[in-house]
């Protein structure tokens, strides 16, 4: 069972960040593909359900490979977990308030932002090993987010464009 709700999970991962790209690239805001895809991969949900999605596909993987034994360790599963509800406490509770997409872009955000949290969280608690994790691990797990936002705000004072508007403040 754990592995095939892994392949649906890791199938629908891709997927929704294919359709989201996809969907960027239509809307077209910006002058270049370029341009769109400088703001497309600015974004922490994006970062996210990319290791979600990796996360989802290494247990898929030959056991011996580098990537399928980071993204088993117990200490690397949780960090995840606590990400990808990052994005979507974030999302629900500051974006959506703001923004009410319609269409192909409310099903591309409602993928990334409400149904892969939901699934992996799901499989973290009932699929993921559950070694004792200890304090030491959180350090770690804030590199993550602190490089994600120090690199947000210098872009951000560099070219003027934020992925989320709260960045402005913080710049």
């Amino acid at each position: 069972m754990k592995y095939n709700y892994r392949i649906i999970c890791a199938l629908i991962g891709w997927l929704a960040l294919s359709l989201r790209l996809v969907d960027v690239l239509l809307i077209g805001q910006y002058a270049s593909i370029a341009e769109e895809l400088f703001v497309y991969f600015g974004f922490f949900t994006v970062w996210t359900n990319i290791l979600i999605a990796l996360a989802f596909t290494a247990p898929l993987l030959d056991q011996d490979r580098k990537l399928y034994n980071f993204f088993m360790r117990p200490a690397v599963r949780a960090a995840l977990a606590s990400y990808i509800l990052m994005v979507s406490v974030v999302y629900h509770v500051m974006i959506v308030p703001y923004w009410n997409p319609q269409g192909f872009t409310w099903l591309t955000a409602t993928g990334l932002n409400t149904v892969m949290p939901i699934l992996y969280i799901i499989d973290w608690l009932f699929f993921a090993e559950k070694r004792p994790i200890f304090y030491k691990h959180l350090p770690y797990w804030l590199i993550f987010p602190a490089v994600y936002g120090a690199t947000s705000i210098v872009r951000g004072l560099l070219t003027n464009v934020y992925p989320y508007p709260f960045l402005t403040y913080l710049s």
